[in-house]
């Protein structure tokens, strides 16, 4: 992706990697997917599922669900719908943002919520847990936001001590603040998130690459693998078959750009599983990612899955496309997650009515 057009291509097909999330899946635009692609499901109908090849019960097949995505399913009844879909489609986990945007999708001491993810008398949470169970699918919370927060979030106005500055004193990179990895206070929240997670009956947690501190704030390398390791640490003292997943970037961006040692998590025991972000706009650009990401380096034993993405509005993948890039990934002999869910299910729509209308001009 060194190419001036590679680069292009990939900035208009990356959400979460280098930040990227936040300029092409916005806060609003966040739950006007969500409401439109739930709209026109039950309207259309949904292009067939993708095929998986073998039926490997320990590998990665998974999908990410936003937090707008899932509290909109639980609200209008249509959560056990669309968890049945998608373990009948072959899926076997599900990676739903437990900790973003808005806050958190449970009721919780730590973090202030809108109401639309936690009403009164209800629990997101809770319900996504009851219907992963029914389906048996496995059931990832995802700590979406990680160390980052909104500029406007309550604790970065009431504890700007608590977020991590460069020399010059700025705290918003990527139109976030951060928090820092070495303050004590924020250790303590962090744990105390993860100690309200895990009392759940779930799978695990999944952090990502915004369990990380942007290199412009400094080499914080270290202080990123001591906080791993006390989050692993507490994580197994409350529950230990609970797993720590985390999808990062490619080794050498995360590393360099973020402060993301993970082969070192992976090597020292931190993390049980991995899945990468390779979200590129064809399958022979995934495959060439691949090779160079490094994935290859983690031990035998940490199950490892390719993110792939689904598109966006400037250009949904068609359902062909991501068969393809599931395909390269099997080959590599890694399972896959798709993000998201709302994507896949709004670019499927979108090239079914395309292909309905081209029929009916025919």
């Amino acid at each position: 992706m060194n190419k001036k057009n590679a680069i292009s291509a990939q900035k208009k097909l990356s959400i979460k990697s280098g930040g990227g999330r936040k300029k092409l899946f916005s806060h609003k635009r966040n739950i006007f997917i969500t409401f439109f692609s739930l709209f026109l499901l039950l309207i259309f109908k949904p292009v067939s599922s993708f095929k998986n090849n073998g039926d490997k019960n320990d590998e990665i097949r998974g999908v990410w669900m936003t937090n707008a995505g899932v509290s909109f399913l639980h609200h209008t009844s249509l959560l056990d719908n669309v968890f049945n879909h998608l373990a009948l489609s072959g899926y076997n986990r599900i990676y739903v943002s437990t900790y973003g945007f808005g806050g958190t999708i449970y009721p919780s001491k730590q973090v202030k919520s809108i109401l639309f993810f936690v009403p009164p008398f209800t629990n997101v949470l809770k319900a996504s847990e009851k219907e992963a169970k029914r389906q048996d699918l496995k059931l990832y919370a995802w700590l979406e936001y990680g160390l980052m927060l909104s500029p406007q979030d309550e604790i970065a106005l009431k504890h700007p001590e608590y977020l991590v500055k460069t020399d010059s004193g700025k705290t918003i990179i990527n139109g976030f603040v951060w928090l820092n990895p070495e303050h004590p206070e924020v250790q303590k929240y962090i744990l105390a998130i993860i100690s309200e997670v895990a009392q759940y009956n779930i799978t695990g947690i999944q952090l990502d690459d915004h369990w990380s501190t942007p290199s412009e704030f400094g080499n914080k390398t270290q202080a990123m693998t001591k906080l791993t390791a006390k989050v692993r640490q507490h994580l197994k003292e409350i529950n230990p078959k609970m797993i720590l997943s985390l999808s990062p970037n490619p080794y050498n961006f995360s590393l360099n750009k973020y402060n993301q040692d993970w082969l070192k998590w992976a090597k020292k025991g931190y993390i049980d599983e991995v899945v990468i972000q390779i979200y590129r706009p064809n399958s022979a650009q995934v495959k060439q990612a691949i090779t160079t990401s490094k994935i290859n380096y983690l031990p035998d034993n940490i199950p490892v899955g390719i993110g792939i993405f689904a598109g966006n509005f400037d250009n949904f993948l068609h359902p062909e496309e991501i068969q393809k890039q599931i395909a390269v990934a099997e080959k590599f002999g890694y399972g896959y997650s798709i993000f998201c869910w709302e994507y896949q299910i709004l670019g499927s729509l979108t090239h079914y009515l395309i292909k309905s209308k081209s029929n009916n001009l025919k």
